[in-house]
């Protein structure tokens, strides 16, 4: 990566800048407590079992068959194995899930003095989360007026890994590739499609965020 050329960072949220996984593993548990008597599971395996059904419907709201809400709803049912609960009682059931997902939300390690770092630079978030979601976690973490603009796939009508949702957050800013970082914590959505189109991409993993920070601050301190 040539750091000197790099005007603008593109930046996804979950798991990358915000730690989505803490957050997830916490409302799971604040979730199974009441229905745990009714699995033979041990809460990991169950923990297992929900990942498939959020990575499932995730795939369908990213398809543009669900809503947001809708995906929640449907993990439930597909957890659950009551694939017949109408949607006020879903919602209902979810609602110890979401308390407990918003009260765990932090940021993953080594975000804030990264961002602190590269104020000099653009900063776009692009996220296949909801709009409406994904703002209001950047206010609650404290770092929401870090980003000229938050990308989303119901904003760009596209999600991560379609370039139209790449292409629309260049577009604001009359950026080329060329002049962009992509970090991302996913090599599928994040990193392959930012390569496709030229621009630098960084992965972060689980456990390596701090380092991968801190390396990217010394090397774009002076962009």
């Amino acid at each position: 990566m040539n750091a000197s050329g790099i005007k603008a960072l593109l930046l996804d949220l979950d798991d990358t800048l915000f730690d989505d996984s803490h957050a997830t593993h916490q409302a799971f548990s604040a979730f199974i407590g009441p229905h745990a008597a009714r699995f033979a599971e041990s809460e990991t395996e169950l923990f297992r079992r929900w990942r498939a059904c959020v990575d499932r419907h995730w795939r369908r709201f990213e398809a543009g068959e669900l809503t947001i809400a809708q995906q929640r709803h449907e993990r439930l049912r597909d957890f659950l194995g009551l694939p017949h609960i109408a949607e006020d009682e879903a919602a209902r059931l979810f609602q110890p899930y979401m308390d407990a997902y918003r009260r765990h939300r932090r940021l993953t390690p080594g975000v804030r003095a990264f961002l602190e770092t590269t104020r000099h630079l653009i900063r776009i978030v692009v996220s296949n989360g909801g709009a409406e979601q994904q703002q209001a976690k950047l206010e609650h973490l404290g770092i929401a007026g870090h980003f000229r603009h938050v990308v989303t796939m119901d904003v760009a009508g596209a999600a991560k890994p379609d370039e139209r949702i790449f292409r629309h957050a260049l577009a604001l800013e009359s950026l080329a590739p060329a002049e962009c970082l992509m970090v991302g914590d996913d090599p599928e959505r994040d990193i392959e499609p930012a390569r496709r189109l030229g621009m630098a991409a960084r992965l972060v993993s689980p456990g390596g965020h701090a380092a991968v920070f801190q390396q990217l601050s010394e090397q774009l301190h002076n962009a």
